[in-house]
């Protein structure tokens, strides 16, 4: 298990050529990716980077090491699955770790099918923010992860999964919003709810808004609050406006508690992923993501 750990530090370190970035990829500290690459370095008896300059670069020996590391450790996965196989420690069991608007409005019927199809199988699902899932997949306390936001965390692999856009709604009755469109500048004049830091949503908003020219710091934000549902309550009793998943509001939508306001040359689309380590999936985790991406197209029927 450590040089397995030791093994991903380096990896994520050489393709990133960045200890500092290394470190927030793998929720540790910088000097832990330095004292974790000390101990490969004095293992195989040569260094692994050398500084050019400002920059960071992999030795001839390093190049070689990491050329092999991913094929190492997808190999060290598929060992560790069927060991814990032949123990009993993994055959039947599904730790899941979703963010929050998936968990709430993507995957519930999946998970119902996937049951209905396998049902001696146990699964155990982690709801949390994007950030939080990665953490757990690097810490090896859940087998897969379905995630939003930006896919820029090198020590883990990111698969496509289903489209989706963000969009700003308001009640049906804000008299600020009548307009069939507006500029995207209007937003000024709007109060705002956001989801708090960490949350895929909020990443995706965050860089979609300023790639536009707004200024985040001048919107008005009224407050911050830790879901889509917390979101959609505050909205049905103020003239506030939100940034939501268009999954998380089809309901509303359909009942006219909720509409979209719709800005002229603006959208925010995205894709949520399966995030997984470094290396192969094997057994019942790989089973689960053949399921869900063979039966997405329900999630919209």
């Amino acid at each position: 298990m450590d040089f397995d750990f030791r093994l991903k530090v380096f990896y994520v370190a050489a393709n990133t050529l960045n200890f500092t970035k290394a470190a927030s990829e793998l929720f540790i500290s910088q000097p832990a990716v330095s004292k974790n690459i000390q101990e490969i370095e004095n293992t195989i008896g040569t260094p692994l980077f050398e500084r050019l300059g400002n920059r960071l670069a992999l030795t001839p020996a390093g190049k070689i090491l990491y050329q092999h590391a991913q094929v190492i450790l997808e190999q060290y996965n598929q060992a560790t699955y069927e060991i814990n196989e032949i123990m009993g420690k993994q055959n039947g069991n599904l730790s899941l770790g979703i963010s929050t608007t998936i968990s709430q409005y993507v995957i519930p019927r999946m998970l119902v099918e996937f049951n209905l199809q396998y049902p001696e199988n146990e699964i155990k699902v982690t709801q949390a923010n994007s950030k939080r899932v990665e953490q757990l997949l690097i810490k090896n306390e859940i087998h897969l992860g379905i995630t939003e936001g930006f896919p820029d965390n090198r020590s883990l692999k990111f698969t496509p999964y289903i489209k989706d856009e963000i969009v700003l709604v308001t009640r049906n009755s804000n008299p600020l919003c009548s307009k069939e469109v507006h500029m995207l500048h209007d937003i000024y004049k709007l109060s705002l709810v956001f989801r708090e830091a960490g949350s895929g949503t909020r990443d995706i908003i965050d860089t979609k808004l300023k790639e536009a020219g707004i200024s985040i710091q001048h919107l008005h934000t009224v407050i911050t609050l830790s879901s889509s549902e917390s979101i959609k309550q505050y909205l049905k009793y103020s003239n506030a406006a939100a940034f939501l998943s268009i999954h998380a509001i089809q309901e509303e939508l359909k009942t006219g508690e909720l509409k979209i306001i719709e800005f002229e040359n603006f959208n925010m689309e995205r894709y949520f992923y399966i995030t997984h380590l470094v290396g192969g999936l094997a057994g019942l985790p790989l089973k689960f993501m053949n399921f869900i991406q063979l039966h997405k197209a329900k999630i919209y029927s």
